[in-house]
């Protein structure tokens, strides 16, 4: 279960982060798929776990938006993460209208559980 935090700038229309949060799924699962669980098609509820922070008086930088990703890690990620990074880059560019936008893919070791 990819882990995705998105901080924006306050100029963002709440609009434009509505689409982000729309289109993120498809886009991430695309990107982060691998040969031993390939992406089929659209994420399933309870998939993935966006969150959104509006950038605070006291945050530095010049991007209006910023999304971080953690996933599991996998030889086959580490491979190739940054083509899967600017995948993603280029897949929300196309999709949105901001300027200045970062993707930052961190792959970890981890275990989840849910209940």
């Amino acid at each position: 279960m990819p882990l995705i935090d998105v901080t924006y700038n306050t100029s963002v229309p709440q609009s434009e982060l509505r689409h982000l949060a729309n289109v993120l799924p498809d886009i991430v699962a695309e990107a982060i798929d691998r040969p031993e669980e390939p992406w089929v098609g659209p994420p399933a509820e309870g998939d993935f776990e966006i969150r959104f922070r509006s950038r605070g008086r006291l945050d530095v930088g010049e991007l209006d938006c910023v999304v971080e990703i953690r996933t599991k890690l996998f030889p086959s990620r580490v491979e190739n993460k940054r083509e899967r990074s600017t995948l993603i880059l280029d897949r929300l560019s196309e999709q949105l209208s901001l300027d200045q936008l970062g993707v930052w893919l961190i792959l970890l070791e981890g275990a989840w559980a849910q209940g």
